[in-house]
């Protein structure tokens, strides 16, 4: 077995903390004991990392007399006074200290990469009866369960340190929006775009248009923003998804192009001829994962971001919907636990590859807006099914649904078929309203009220266009229109 420690690194380390008592607060974070291969050097560290923590005073002395104190006996019947002299007696700074231990953390991590290796190898001969799936899922977790835990982070810092040069510095290279923009230019004015490392959702009723909606909007996302895109489908299979976009972006009914009597009629061929150069050039990755638990699904991720994206390059990634897909549930833990658990590694997920993700979750009954008046729908978190954590860890949270027969009258058929009203946004836009959007308007029986601000959208042929918010409805009513809401033909934007 290969031998990954340095005793001449571990006995800088000490020395540099005897020398240096300071430094234990810059290093503490990401050094403990257990990266002392010596079990000499391991006690010393404990006995150092004990007596600072109390605030005590610190020299080679005291911490002699308090490992002899705790009667503990080394190998070779080494005397601690002198051993503790001898180490401390090379001049150490405190920066040098620091990088010392920094280096130490990093021979932990070679030791620990190799550890995996030997695991590795170890799992791949035992585990010959796995599926495909069960043994890249395991693997990863062999791996990653040892990686992911070193760290060589600094302790908390002071937030308006170096506040003004960062700021100036903004300034001198300013940038119209932060994230990934969506293809929606009111959602970007009001929320901004999709920023790194957070964690999207909309919630709607079954049937209401949230896996088209995610799709559009992941879709041009990927083509605006020329960044590679991974859907995640529990229940929509490719060949599916592949004639609801051809559709989208040919014009083309999805039932002549799944039927092929697209070719009977001459307009429908004229499109097809126009859109094919097209869909021969996108780039748009999808997978069916309706019988992969998340542990098995986040390793996929990782799989596909390393091997077709590239650490550190922009992507989107979207899971299509929370709900259990071979989760396992029992008396010692319930459904909504274990959707809980879901969220929670998605947004993880975003952290650990610093890409957002959009996913949608199913609301209850009393969310319906099928057959109903508007004054019966509710709009709130409450009609969020199974998990309340969709709250905690999503950045942004919005109700995606069709108007009701009522609303569609009120707001009028140039405002769309559908509106995704926002529960929660951690970010803001351009033109954000602040922490509550509200418009008054006038309601159907003619009185005034003030209600939640909300951007319409057009649900046509799987393509879905935005057609300004709420306030846009109001603008136009009271016949009131900014030049930066048409674009050169009058229409709202």
């Amino acid at each position: 077995m290969v031998a990954i420690y340095s005793i001449q690194i571990e006995k800088q380390v000490l020395g540099g903390l005897i020398n240096n008592p300071s430094a234990f607060a810059e290093i503490d974070g990401f050094i403990s004991s257990k990266d002392f291969c010596s079990e000499s050097h391991s006690t010393i560290y404990n006995v150092i990392k004990s007596t600072l923590s109390k605030g005590e005073e610190i020299d080679k002395v005291i911490v002699a007399q308090k490992i002899k104190n705790l009667g503990i006996s080394f190998k070779d019947d080494i005397n601690i006074f002198d051993y503790l002299a001898s180490i401390s007696f090379t001049q150490i700074t405190l920066n040098a200290t620091v990088k010392t231990a920094q280096e130490l953390a990093k021979i932990t991590i070679r030791r620990g990469t190799y550890d995996s290796g030997r695991k590795l190898m170890e799992f791949a001969k035992s585990s010959g009866e796995k599926s495909i799936s069960e043994f890249v899922s395991g693997a990863d977790g062999i791996y990653n369960e040892n990686v992911s835990t070193y760290t060589t982070e600094s302790n908390p810092a002071n937030i308006f340190d170096g506040i003004v040069d960062l700021i100036e510095d903004r300034s001198i290279n300013p940038n119209t929006d932060t994230g990934l923009l969506t293809p929606y230019k009111e959602f970007n004015r009001l929320f901004g775009g999709l920023r790194r490392g957070n964690l999207y959702a909309v919630a709607a009723r079954p049937g209401q248009g949230k896996t088209t909606w995610i799709n559009d909007l992941c879709f041009k996302v990927a083509v605006n923003n020329k960044v590679k895109t991974l859907v995640l489908d529990t229940e929509m299979s490719k060949e599916e998804m592949q004639f609801r976009l051809a559709a989208a972006i040919s014009g083309i009914p999805v039932w002549h192009l799944e039927t092929g009597n697209w070719r009977r009629n001459k307009e429908m061929c004229d499109k097809f001829k126009e859109a094919k150069a097209k869909l021969a050039t996108y780039e748009y990755h999808h997978h069916h994962i309706g019988n992969k638990d998340i542990d098995q699904v986040c390793s996929l991720v990782r799989r596909w971001y390393y091997s077709e994206v590239g650490r550190g390059n922009d992507c989107l990634i979207a899971y299509d919907y929370v709900k259990l897909t071979g989760e396992k549930v029992d008396r010692n833990w319930a459904e909504y636990q274990a959707i809980g658990e879901k969220i929670d590694k998605l947004k993880k997920l975003s952290e650990e590859l610093n890409c957002p993700i959009i996913t949608a979750m199913q609301l209850n009954r009393t969310g319906e807006s099928h057959g109903r008046n508007s004054s019966n729908i509710v709009d709130d978190s409450s009609v969020i099914s199974l998990s309340d954590r969709l709250q905690w860890f999503a950045s942004y949270v919005g109700i995606f649904r069709r108007k009701s027969e009522d609303e569609l009258a009120l707001d009028g058929e140039n405002f769309g078929t559908h509106k995704l009203i926002t529960l929660k946004s951690r970010f803001q836009g351009q033109y954000a309203a602040g922490h509550h959007d509200l418009i008054k308007r006038v309601t159907a029986d003619g009185s005034e009220r003030y209600v939640n601000n909300y951007v319409n959208f057009e649900v046509d042929n799987f393509d879905v266009t935005e057609r300004g918010s709420l306030r846009h409805v109001v603008d136009a009513a009271q016949e009131r229109h900014d030049l930066d809401d048409n674009n050169e033909n009058g229409e709202i934007l």
